[in-house]
């Protein structure tokens, strides 16, 4: 909470006491003016959100007591209670609701560069399966985030229209519930001029059903140690996508039941039956290769995937008629994601030789991995998953790699602490972010993709492994060149 608002909360937490008190009517004013002061100091400097109704109830309350000269709990004994309840019902929810969802400030990037951002809409001319309209389209919208020489230009707000609109549609509440996020202040201005020089690109992927552009914490550390990041919003994947014309295509739900449906289910639920059963890892290995080839997050994978090479495909264009022009050093791209786009970013490795090296956080490998050995230098940051989440990335990175892979576990986190979500939401058991504070997650994180990247993009000398003695939370160990059955034990 906001200190203005804090101060607020204690008045009104005091104040129902003080003025049933004697001694208040003897300085009427100056309690009137001290809450009525702190009220307008807080709508002009912090400015109103919808959090704080219950506290601005209570103030109107307070006010209009202290005005009256009449005592908070006056009466007989009913009345009194009847108060009292009141009282802490208003102070409940006055409190809570600001905790629960606060104004965050995201964490301060350490690199030199200052970050800009555009929006990129990407037409292709392949067919969108996703929907039944004939003719139509695969279209993308890209955020990119680039290194950028700022010249008066604004900060962006947290989220556009169609990531807040699509979230509050995804939970059923009101398309206004975000509208306070315009006061999170960002470190992403609007459409300044890239810095000068050309750049590594890192292409980002996000987690199925999902906000696009919810990982602001982790893209801006990234990107303002000089690196380009293209962040797709995976049409009808993610909760949704703002086009240039203001339409927002919504995740496609229809189309993910027709899918991801009872077959699949039953595949899930039998192949998880026999992998419980299993007793040495060749058994397990065999329990779930179908499952890991063939279920829906496979197809995922894929079109993600595809997704992932639309925009390589572009980047020779935009490096010459964008605003982008001459800024993109194409020789040296990478691929990093959060869940399924984590996934993704695997797969992309395999289906696309211009990925020099990926990262996936903490997403499970469908796909083509499991019969397939990696190449690439890759890296896999996982959560800490608890006994009853089954590690089937073991099996799904079975045969090893013949290029260096490394694997991180960053000790107490959750699937969520590598997202905004825990900043948003301030409470463990709705934001499934484990225990661990989730600065320190996105600290840990960006140093590991950021090394990485350095080493496998850039050439410069970094030893990832001496991470894992700076950081306590991280487990980090390293395979290779060669194939390592079993690379994640």
């Amino acid at each position: 909470m906001r200190i203005l608002e804090i101060i607020l909360l204690a008045i009104s937490t005091i104040f129902p006491f003080y003025i049933s008190t004697k001694g208040y009517r003897l300085n009427k004013k100056i309690p009137l003016l001290i809450i009525g002061g702190i009220t307008v100091l807080h709508f002009v400097f912090e400015g109103y959100r919808w959090q704080m109704i219950p506290t601005y109830l209570l103030v109107l309350i307070l006010g209009w007591c202290l005005y009256k000269e009449y005592p908070f709990f006056n009466g007989g004994w009913i009345r009194k209670t009847i108060r009292g309840i009141v009282l802490i019902l208003l102070l409940l929810f006055s409190w809570v609701l600001p905790y629960i969802l606060p104004v965050f400030n995201l964490p301060k990037p350490t690199g030199k560069y200052n970050i800009g951002s555009q929006y990129i809409h990407l037409k292709s001319t392949q067919d969108e399966i996703m929907t039944s309209d004939i003719g139509d389209k695969r279209e993308l919208m890209i955020k990119a985030w680039y290194p950028a020489i700022l010249d008066n230009e604004k900060a962006e707000p947290y989220l556009n229209d169609g990531d807040r609109v699509s979230f509050a549609v995804k939970h059923g509440l009101p398309k206004t519930i975000f509208n306070y996020l315009d006061i999170v202040k960002t470190h992403t201005y609007i459409k300044p001029s890239v810095a000068t020089g050309k750049f590594p690109v890192l292409i980002f992927s996000h987690g199925s059903y999902s906000q696009a552009s919810g990982y602001y914490a982790l893209i801006e550390e990234i990107v303002s140690h000089g690196y380009i990041v293209l962040n797709i919003n995976h049409t009808y994947e993610s909760t949704g996508t703002l086009f240039p014309d203001g339409e927002i295509k919504l995740f496609n739900s229809e189309y993910d039941r027709k899918q991801n449906n009872q077959e699949m289910a039953e595949m899930a639920w039998n192949a998880m039956q026999n992998y419980n059963k299993a007793t040495t890892p060749e058994e397990q290995f065999s329990t779930v290769h179908n499952l890991i080839l063939n279920y829906y997050g496979a197809e995922l994978t894929e079109r993600y995937s595809n997704d992932i090479s639309l925009v390589i495909d572009e980047l020779k264009k935009w490096n010459t008629s964008s605003f982008l022009a001459h800024h993109l050093d194409t020789t040296k791209i990478g691929v990093f994601g959060h869940s399924q786009g984590g996934a993704a970013a695997g797969q992309a490795l395999l289906d696309n030789d211009r990925i020099k090296a990926g990262i996936n956080v903490d997403g499970m490998q469908w796909g083509k991995m499991i019969d397939t050995i990696m190449t690439k230098p890759f890296a896999l940051i996982s959560s800490e998953w608890d006994d009853s989440h089954p590690n089937l990335n073991i099996q799904a990175y079975h045969n090893g790699s013949s290029s260096d892979f490394y694997n991180a576990k960053i000790k107490n986190s959750g699937h969520s602490s590598f997202m905004d979500i825990p900043l948003m939401i301030n409470l463990q058991f709705i934001n499934e972010a484990g225990t661990i504070n989730p600065r320190k997650t996105y600290e840990v994180t960006t140093k590991i993709v950021l090394q990485f990247f350095d080493l496998y993009l850039l050439d410069e000398h970094s030893d990832l492994l001496e991470l894992g003695n700076k950081y306590p939370e991280l487990e980090l160990t390293k395979k290779t060149r060669k194939k390592l059955p079993n690379i994640l034990r």
